[in-house]
């Protein structure tokens, strides 16, 4: 200890009594003293100090640890920061190496927060740790399901796929991820980024990596926008070509709407990914060997293909490619899309293929118009030599076309006819004159006639043609030549002009062309300027026949007729104009117009517009109302119309109404010809402007005009049929529907007038008039009976319409529906056709319909007509005679709406009831012949509030529209919610004929019809049954019914293979059979994982599934190139039992597969672990037998024969296989799963154990001779027994015979052992007949000296055991048994220290438990669940060590510990006040025992019981006060006058009104898996804890939380079992405010003291802000009492320092003083504690109260902190006189820079004042200091002292220096410079002798004669010292020597 300071002195003295890790935790936490505990740590072990400091450091970190497993993470960056250790990366190396998610996220959460503190390389540490941290996380996440871990993931697919078990995330670290792939971290993180769009795992991730997988998963829509986003940003800005998929239907049927619901903000980040990620050809190319659906990978080669990137094996593929720009809508984008910089295939290459693809097929047109232009200059060198040939030609050909000038034709004809001809071209030629001839004229320098010369080649400007002579092959124009060669000078030639050779034609008449031909015939007429337009068909007279000899030739007129070549005439005559579409209608030429409309769209806009249509369309339409009056223009504008592709319906309407308003006016008017002409006229103009009145006009003529047709020919016949009145009607009802005009009402007047009913409602329903028309219309009827049943008739057609049109059918698929005329909507836009049949069928139907009208049985007669018919409509009409026979309706509609009559259908036709069966019959036809429509309709009609109008709903929407959407599901959901009910009902309420399981059967029929017959797809198939097993179909059905669920998965399943199953035969009653069929065809095919899954579903034996596939695989196994190790051998039968099992395979099968391939093993050790695995299924299925032994046997030899046993893995049956699956590296992590089993109570009785084991029938027993073997059969045994595999031990140790010698050797058998102590312990044997082994075993000398010292028995038997002997009357056979129970208990403890056996040592401690309670060993045993229990059985000190023997032995977990020491505690302070008597009055003195301990002192004995529990205990108690609190509302009492009288106070009222009431939802928060979790308000409190203790105004309002304020909220919830412990312990009582306080203080005490012990930060700061506030409540009831109990309960007085300001503002000061030694009774640590903590309080918030200090310290007899402030004060007025006097120096005084600074002082009453009281405190300070037993200070204190009075004494040489408070330095200069010899002697007498001396001896030397007077006078010794000095001195001065020779004359 030399060296070392006072203080440190001290310190180290108080560290003797401590630990050495006491005193490093001590250490590091105040940071001060770090290298005093390194010395320390060297002085107590003998060591070096880097081994000292290195275990400091080592203990330091290990702290830490614990530290952060209980969460107090601000003290551990406390202490980091104070040993000088960075807590980055301390913290991240932690988190770096634990495998513990809690405490591995814990610490990550505070190193986020630390993170922005960070710098340099820590920085870049960090980053990646955190990376690796968050893949860890969300890898961890993936694997929890509803709080449980999944046993296995897989990540990726395929080959390279990465499977992760649940044991290896469990021990997976970040240090572990760190150390892992690359690859293994970008798959996983890739997968695991689509799970939680967490952007920040893409930092792990490649593109490839992520491209693949979600190929693999089958993410189309992801990819698609990755796609467009990457091709967009190559191709156009944001150009998403992709609009396939606009299609709504496509997308909920086939693929995954992977984007759908992703919020916008996780869009844009992934689309600024993927526009940084390209796509690569390696990752187009990685998507044909993908496993993907078929869907996924059409979705992305469309996609792809958009933007013209095509696979590489379709780029010759033409259909392929057209397709998918087909089904991306991109066909016309051709051009673009090829001719991109992205495109893989260019625009010429996809030309080529189409124009190869069009030669093929012969589509010469197409090649034409689609390739024209594209396929130029482009390389055919790879075409097929057809193709090539034929493209060619067509090539030539084209080139033809483009040639500018008529010279540049004749090369491209030449090579044309070569292509042709290939290489005879000279023969084809000849052959073909024709084409010679065509080449002379288009060249230039050749003559026509060259071909009938006698040259040999016919010469041209580029080749050279043979001259094969023409003269026969031309003979024409060879006589023309011949004619050419003989020049007759006579012949004058004249041109001849077209017209001219047209004359004659079909009596063309050229005369009447020109204009000039009649101003020549009549000059009086005046020339038009414009020519007559009309076409040639105008010009030909209407009396010419036409024939070839009328045929006359021109006559010559008097002017000659123009030609062409005649520029004059051309200039007067003719004129430019652009050729439209107009022009030609008014030439009378439709289809020139159409022709010429359709050429201009395409030249302008490429397509035809719908606008221009349109326009066209009302051009043409006003072209022909302008003309109406011409037949041929009309018809020319309505063709044009139809041409053009739009309705000329108006028009012909238009050109009717026209024409009959003609006719009537001439004929009926008497109109003449102009004045009808103008009349039509105005109103066709008035037409074309839309004018309203106009139609309404050309309406009421038109109604007119009817009405007299129909008048007239009534009048003409007498009697008018009803198709001629429809068919005169039909232009005036189609003229107001274009119109939109109210429809006429005349002639439906007309019918009601003559009560024409039938004719009223046919004219009304062929004509569709509106029903509030009609029946507007119905009510003039005279007769009332009329217009009732034609209004019931209308509303029920008005339903049967609406039921049409909401199911929007049709009939093209076989179905019939009722035929009415013009059943088509009318509109004006729209398709508007009139159809009507013809007289004889409309008179037929008719005819029929009234007929039946006549007979007794209309309905009936009705009814036979319509199957006669087969007109539904006359069953309809039968309804009106018999609306309530609905059913035979029902069944009749539908039998006469099949288009062929069914067998059955005869049958049902003629029955007049219909039973449930035979609606069921109908029905069920109804939907094989395909009229599903039909019977939805037929329920719409008849019965449209039956719940069997839902199901045919479904049927109609599933079977017709293929919908299978929500609504789909939600119309089946409804049906089979009404079908499920108890009665059936229809709309009115009255009970249906159809019970509930008809409906139910009829329902199942048809689902499984339409399921067998009804789809022809299996994709279909599947969404149907998908919609049934969403709805549960058939759950709940009285009646039999498919498992649709278990279809819809076996037929989605087998979807996934190219072989479907057949759903129709699965539906039958032989489908077992038929599956089973189809899993051993899976099977055949090698699809195992398929043929499994139907296997399972369809409850057909897997066993030979299994062993098919596990056989596949040896095979392959064996197919290794390399050599099969024999640890794979054991892998395979490990994968396969593991696989096995998971299928539930039979026991023999499995273990006749196993024991064939085992024998393929070599290496015994993997032998043993296969036999090992192999053994598990004779354990699993409590197998035995002599297959059994024979296979044991196999293995244990196999065992014993290995060269290395002790690194054979032995453990149970799931480690080995753990161990086997792990590839055979770490047995550590396989130990732990046999260790959770180990840990384990033992809990078997012998008989049990034996029965288990079956050892009494084995029979295969085998003599071991060896002595080696026997050793090691007795090892093995022992370590099965350790690992408590007592059936495995037990067999063993019957499987085997030791010889008689070696039966009696030691050690005995570890078997033989544990059966002796069960026997004991179950009292079969007594300790008295043990074998004689044993008892030589228990009787040895070295098992005593064990038995001290083992530990086993932690008290005598005296304690444990109540012998009955020491009772008074007590016999002696009790005293016996007492004796024999004690006996027994020392035989078995003795067996188990010998043996050492963990199994033993539990029997024991079991035995012991019995013992204490007084039970049997075996009810122990059995009630082993309620071991805690047992603690309740005894009384007194002896419940402390029955708990701690009981949770050693029974490993009773924290969570229970702490419930129970809670609930003792709660109980141990609540009871004593329940007390109704005075005589218990320790309730006022705060002293609570439990178990016979004080819980104030001893509660730390409770909590080491489990140390790891304390906080919890703490939060337990916490809760159980927040539920005392609000069942004791104490907070609603009043206060009474005198805190200690509790007469006055209302109890009623302090009971809780809910305690008889307990709530239901309480209930549910009860937990039954026997943990206690924190209630939600008292977590919340916990989170929001801060580690700052100190309670003060600038606390954050969250941080001011405690629980009095939550309790105070009405909304709290606190669980059940919390308040029911209160309620149990309270029993109801009423207790007043004072005791209810008194309790909330000593339960916050006690939970204050459970975190203290674990250091637990959040805990204490809760329970000191809750004292807070419980302080507000006992200063307002003025308890000034409970308020020091709690203060001293708690014990933080620094915290709590607002207590002490309550009682001295109070002035309850002295109470304080005089109760605190009495509240902590005998506890000195704590009276301490108290002392300390109240000076503290003083010292800081009363600083200037020094009296009050000063009292109490001394009041405490602590003198040396009263001797503290006194030495303060005087220190302080030493300093104030030091700055007094440097205030008052003056300013300007010089001095040279090296000459110090002296502070003067003068003599006034302020000085002397101040130095007066100085010395006053001083001397004080140094008494107090001598009574407290600080020696040291005590001697400082006077010293001081003493230099005040020596300052005091200078002050008579005013002004004199300030010696007071300096330095060292300055002190030797006084010394030796301004003091005398005595005065330095005094202000040095503290500091040592020898110092003054030094400066005495030196100022000496300077000869200062009043120094040496002094000196002589004084201290002669001191002088004669100087004089013996000098004599030595050897650098002596004059001045010196003059010096000493005047001191020895001084001393003489």
């Amino acid at each position: 200890m030399e060296g070392l300071t006072q203080n440190e002195k001290t310190i180290w003295s108080c560290w003797e009594e401590k630990s050495a890790r006491d005193v490093v935790r001590e250490a590091a936490n105040k940071g001060s003293h770090i290298k005093l505990a390194v010395k320390y740590l060297m002085h107590k072990n003998s060591w070096n100090e880097d081994t000292a400091r290195d275990w400091f450091m080592a203990e330091v970190r290990a702290w830490t640890i614990q530290l952060l497993l209980r969460k107090q993470i601000f003290k551990v960056l406390h202490v980091l920061n104070k040993v000088g250790i960075d807590p980055a990366e301390h913290l991240m190396n932690l988190a770096q190496s634990s495998p513990e998610i809690e405490y591995r996220d814990f610490i990550v959460q505070h190193l986020d927060k630390l993170s922005l503190d960070l710098k340099g390389d820590t920085v870049t540490r960090w980053q990646d740790f955190k990376r690796h941290w968050m893949l860890l996380q969300y890898l961890e996440k993936s694997f929890e399901s509803e709080g449980t871990f999944k046993q296995n993931k897989v990540f990726g697919a395929g080959k390279n796929r990465i499977i992760v078990n649940e044991s290896e995330i469990k021990a997976l670290t970040i240090e572990k991820v760190q150390a892992c792939s690359p690859q293994w971290k970008s798959k996983i993180a890739s997968a695991l980024f689509l799970d939680s769009f967490e952007f920040s795992l893409l930092d792990f991730s490649t593109p490839l990596e992520m491209w693949n997988h979600l190929v693999e998963q089958n993410k189309a829509m992801i990819l698609i926008r990755w796609i467009n986003l990457q091709m967009s940003e190559v191709v156009r800005d944001m150009n998403a070509r992709y609009n396939f998929f606009n299609n709504n239907s496509f997308v909920k049927k086939l693929l995954n709407v992977d984007t759908k619901g992703f919020p916008d903000e996780v869009l844009d980040t992934l689309d600024e990914i993927f526009r940084k990620w390209p796509i690569t050809n390696e990752m187009i190319a990685s998507i044909a060997s993908s496993s993907c659906y078929a869907y996924t990978k059409m979705c992305i080669y469309d996609t792809l293909c958009s933007y013209g990137i095509v696979n590489d094996n379709e780029t010759n593929d033409l259909d392929k490619i057209i397709a998918r720009l087909a089904r991306t809508k991109n066909l016309k984008l051709i051009d673009d899309i090829f001719t991109e910089s992205c495109s893989n295939i260019t625009k010429q290459h996809f030309y080529v293929e189409l124009a190869k693809y069009c030669v093929k097929n012969k589509l010469y047109k197409v090649l034409t118009m689609c390739v024209e232009g594209n396929i130029l200059d482009t390389d055919l060198s790879n075409v097929e030599q057809e193709a090539k040939d034929c493209i060619n030609l067509w090539l030539l050909f084209k080139s033809i076309e483009q040639t500018s000038d008529r010279q540049s034709h004749v090369v491209p004809v030449y090579k044309t006819c070569q292509q042709i001809a290939k290489d005879d071209i000279d023969n084809y030629i000849c052959s073909n004159p024709h084409l010679v001839l065509g080449m002379i004229l288009l060249e230039d320098g050749a003559n026509l006639f060259d071909v009938f010369s006698n040259d040999e080649f016919i010469t041209f400007k580029d080749f050279k043609l043979p001259n094969k002579g023409y003269k026969e092959k031309l003979p024409h124009l060879h006589n023309v030549y011949k004619k050419y060669l003989d020049m007759n000078p006579f012949y004058e030639s004249k041109d001849v002009n077209v017209y001219q050779l047209l004359s004659g034609y079909r009596g063309l008449d050229v005369s009447k062309i020109f204009e000039f031909q009649l101003i020549n015939q009549n000059t009086s007429t005046v020339v038009c300027d414009k020519a007559d337009r009309r076409s040639l068909g105008s010009l030909l007279a209407n009396d010419v026949q036409v024939n070839a000899s009328c045929v006359k030739a021109l006559s010559q007129k008097s002017v000659d007729m123009p030609d062409f070549a005649n520029e004059k005439l051309m200039k007067r005559y003719g004129y430019v104009a652009k050729l439209s579409h107009i022009y030609y209608l008014k030439q009378y030429r439709p289809c020139n117009a159409s022709q010429a409309f359709v050429v201009q769209q395409y030249q302008m806009y490429n397509r035809l517009q719908d606008k221009s249509i349109k326009s066209a369309c009302c051009e043409g339409h006003a072209l022909a109302l302008q003309h109406w009056d011409d037949p041929a223009m009309v018809a020319c504008a309505i063709s044009f119309v139809a041409m053009i592709g739009c309705n000329p319906t108006r028009c012909r309407v238009h050109m009717t109404a026209a024409s009959m308003i003609k006719q009537y006016l001439i004929y009926q008017k008497g109109y003449n010809q102009d004045k009808t002409n103008k009349t039509v006229n105005d109103y066709m103009s008035k037409l074309t402007q839309s004018s309203d009145d106009a139609a309404k006009d050309i309406l009421e003529n038109l109604e007119e005009i009817t009405m007299h047709t129909l008048k007239s020919k009534q009048n003409a016949d007498g009697e008018v049929e009803m198709s001629v009145a429809l068919f005169e009607s039909q232009t005036m009802i189609k003229f107001a529907m274009l119109h939109n005009l109210p429809l006429p009402e005349n002639l439906l007047r007309e019918f009601v007038k003559r009560g024409s009913w039938f004719n009223f409602l046919l004219f009304g329903d062929v004509f569709r008039y509106p029903l509030s028309q009609m029946l507007k219309l119905s009510q003039e009827f005279e007769q009332k009976s009329y217009a009732e049943h034609l209004k019931y008739i209308m509303m029920n057609r008005n339903v049967e319409e609406g039921s049409e049109k909401d199911c929007k059918t049709n009939s093209t698929n076989g179905q019939r529906r009722l035929n009415r005329l013009s059943s088509s909507e009318v509109s004006p836009s729209g398709s508007v056709t009139f159809e009507f049949p013809s007289r004889g069928v409309s008179r037929e139907l008719w005819e029929v319909a009234a007929a039946c009208h006549g007979p007794e049985d209309p309905p009936a007669a009705l009814i036979r007509s319509a199957h006669l018919c087969r007109e539904p409509l006359l069953v309809l009409l039968a309804g009106c005679y018999e609306p309530n026979a609905v059913f035979v309706l029902w069944a009749q509609w539908l039998l006469s709406s099949l288009a062929t009559p069914a067998p059955d259908s005869a049958l049902l036709a003629t029955q007049q009831n219909v039973s449930p069966d035979q609606f069921q019959l109908v029905a069920e036809l109804c939907l094989r012949e395909g009229y599903v429509t039909t019977l939805h309709e037929a329920m719409l009609v008849f019965m449209p509030e039956s719940p069997l109008a839902l199901l045919t709903a479904f049927l109609c929407r599933t079977l017709k529209q293929r919908i299978f959407d929500c609504q789909t599901s939600k119309t089946l959901a409804s049906f089979l919610q009404l079908c499920q009910r108890r009665y059936s009902v229809d709309a009115n309420g009255l009970p249906s004929r159809l019970s509930k399981e008809a409906y139910q059967r009829i329902a199942t029929a048809l689902v499984k019809i339409a399921l067998s017959q009804g789809f022809d797809s299996a994709f279909h198939q599947r969404e149907f049954l998908k919609c049934l097993a969403v709805a549960q179909f058939g759950k709940g059905f009285s009646v039999p019914s498919p498992n649709f669920v278990t279809l819809h998965e076996i037929l989605q399943i087998s979807m996934e293979t190219p072989t479907v199953v057949d759903v129709s035969k699965m539906l039958q009653d032989d489908s077992g059979q038929y599956l089973l069929q189809c899993v051993e065809s899976y099977t055949a095919s090698r699809n195992y994982d398929v043929a499994l899954k139907i296997a399972k579903l369809a409850s057909v034996p897997v066993n030979d599934i299994l062993m098919a596939e596990w056989a596949h695989k040896h095979e392959m196994l064996l197919m290794k190139e390399d050599a099969v190790d024999n640890k794979e051998w054991t892998l395979f039968i490990a994968k396969c039992s593991e696989a096995f099992k998971k299928a539930a395979v039979t026991f023999n099968d499995a273990t006749d597969f196993f024991v064939y391939y085992v024998n393929e093993i070599n290496d015994t050790v993997q032998k043993f672990y296969a036999y090992r695995i192999i053994m598990s299924w004779f354990e699993e299925n409590l197998e035995y037998g002599q297959k059994r032994e024979r296979i044991e046997h196999l293995m244990w030899d196999a065992y014993f024969k290995s060269d290395s046993q002790n690194e054979v893995f032995l453990n149970s049956y799931q480690s080995t296989l753990h161990f086997i699956l792990n590839g055979q590296k770490d047995q550590s992590l396989s130990r732990k799963i046999g260790v959770v089993d180990t840990e384990k109570p033992f809990s078997m009785e012998l008989r049990e154990i034996e029965v288990e084991s079956d050892v009494g029938n084995i029979e295969d027993v085998v003599m071991l001779e060896d002595v080696e073997a026997v050793e090691n059969w007795r090892r093995i045994i022992n370590q099965l027994l350790e690992l408590k595999l007592l059936v495995d031990a037990f067999r063993l140790s019957a499987l085997f015979k030791v010889p008689s010698e070696h039966m009696y050797r030691s050690p005995p058998c570890p078997v033989q052992i544990i059966r002796t102590c069960l026997k004991l312990a179950e009292g079969t044997c007594l300790p008295y007949d043990l074998p004689q082994e044993l008892r030589l075993v228990i009787s040895s000398p070295f098992l005593q000296n064990k038995l001290t010292t083992s530990g086993i028995s932690d008290a005598s038997f005296e304690e444990l055991v109540i012998i009955q002997e020491k009772q008074e009357n007590a016999t002696e056979g009790c005293q016996l048994a007492a004796r024999e129970e004690a006996d027994r208990l020392t035989a078995l403890e003795a067996l188990a220290a010998r043996s050492g056996l963990s199994i033993a040592k539990h029997i024991a401690a079991y035995y012991r438990i019995a013992l204490h309670i007084g039970w049997q060993y075996t009810a122990v045993l059995k009630y082993r669940g309620l071991s805690v229990d047992f603690i309740n059985l005894v009384s007194g000190r002896t419940r402390m060590s029955l708990a701690n023997l009981v949770f050693r032995t029974f490993n009773i977990p924290s969570k229970q510990i702490a419930e129970y020491l809670c609930h003792e505690m709660v109980a141990a302070i609540i009871c004593p006040h329940l007390v109704k008597t005075s005589t218990f009055r320790q309730k006022e003195h705060f002293q609570y025992t439990l178990w016979g301990y004080a819980l104030n002192s001893d509660i730390e004995m409770f909590l080491n019981m489990r140390p790891d529990c304390c906080s919890h205990v703490g939060r337990l108690i916490l809760d159980h006060l927040m539920a005392f609190r609000k069942i004791y509302k104490s907070g609603a009492t009043p206060v009474p006058e005198s805190t200690l009288d509790d007469s006055c106070l209302d109890l009623d009222t302090l009971i809780d009104e809910e305690y008889s009431n307990v709530e239901s939802e309480e209930v549910e928060s009860a937990i039954t898996d026997g943990g206690t979790l924190n209630s939600a308000e008292t977590a919340s409190v916990y989170s929001t804890v801060s580690t700052v203790y100190t309670v003060g105004s600038k606390m954050t309002k969250d941080t001011r939380r405690n629980l009095f304020d939550v309790i105070s909220r009405s909304n709290i919830h606190i669980r059940y079992e919390v308040k029911s412990n209160i309620r149990k312990i309270t029993k109801g009582a009423k207790l007043s405010t004072k005791q209810v306080n008194i309790i909330s203080i000593e339960l916050l005490v006690v939970a204050h003291e459970c975190f203290s012990c674990a250091c637990d930060t959040e805990g204490v700061a809760v329970v000191l802000r809750s004292a807070q506030a419980l302080t507000a409540q006992l200063l307002a009831a003025r308890s000034w009492r409970l308020m020091v109990r709690l203060l001293t309960g708690l014990a933080r007085y620094t915290e709590m320092a607002y207590v002490f300001q309550v009682l001295r503002d109070k002035h309850q000061f002295e109470f304080l003083l005089g109760q605190f030694d009495f509240m902590l009774g005998q506890q000195k640590e704590k009276i301490t504690e108290f002392k300390q903590g109240l000076l503290d309080y003083l010292k800081t918030h009363c600083p200037g109260d020094t009296d009050t200090y000063i009292m109490v310290a001394l009041h405490f007899n602590m003198y040396s902190e009263a001797a503290n402030v006194k030495r303060k004060q005087a220190l302080d007025l030493i300093s104030d006189l030091e700055k007094l006097a440097i205030e008052s120096a003056p300013k300007g005084s010089s001095r040279k820079p090296s000459q110090p600074v002296w502070v003067m002082i003068h003599d006034n009453n302020v000085t002397r004042s101040m130095l007066e009281t100085a010395l006053n405190h001083s001397t004080d300070a140094a008494e107090l200091y001598l009574q407290g037993g600080c020696t040291g200070f005590a001697g400082e204190m006077a010293a001081l002292a003493q230099n005040i009075a020596l300052q005091m004494s200078l002050l008579n040489a005013s002004p004199t220096r300030l010696i007071l408070n300096k330095s060292t330095e300055q002190m030797y200069k006084l010394v030796s410079e301004y003091l005398s010899f005595m005065e330095g002697l005094v202000l040095l007498a503290q500091r040592g002798a020898a110092a003054w001396r030094e400066l005495a001896y030196r100022r000496a030397l300077g000869n200062d004669q009043a120094y040496l007077r002094d000196c002589a006078t004084y201290r002669p010794d001191v002088a004669h010292d100087f004089l013996a000095r000098y004599k030595t001195e050897r650098n002596k001065s004059t001045v010196s020597q003059a010096a000493m020779t005047e001191l020895r004359n001084l001393l003489r």
